[in-house]
């Protein structure tokens, strides 16, 4: 029995590994954003997030194809799939700090289509 428990040990930690119980998992914040039926703009133009994994889920209520980008300084951080009427999420990270999020869609910023994303 004294040999087992080694080996014993050693299986339940493999299997907690697979499994996922042992590596403590980051959690992930979630951040709503959404484009109303009309318009070349966000209903939110800020957005406040904590520093770590950040999930945008965008929800665009326009059959107008949207998308949302993230970026500090000239630097993209991440997107969305542009899509019209519908939901479509991404993951960033981030450190404290000011980031801008807009719409690629050629026109759109310009119109208006963009925010701050305050992370601290």
């Amino acid at each position: 029995m004294r040999k087992l428990l080694p080996v014993l040990a050693a299986v339940a930690s493999v299997g907690a590994i697979a499994t996922g119980v042992a590596a403590a998992a980051t959690p992930v914040q979630v951040v709503h954003l959404s484009a109303p039926a009309s318009g070349l703009r966000y209903s939110q133009t800020v957005l406040h997030a904590h520093s770590g994994k950040i999930e945008i889920v965008f929800l665009n209520h326009a059959m107008m194809k949207h998308n949302v980008w993230v970026e500090k300084g000239e630097t993209e951080l991440g997107h969305s799939a542009t899509i019209g009427m519908g939901t479509t999420k991404f993951l960033v990270t981030l450190k404290a700090g000011s980031y801008n999020y807009y719409c690629s869609v050629p026109g759109h910023e310009d119109a208006g289509m963009h925010g701050t994303l305050v992370v601290s």
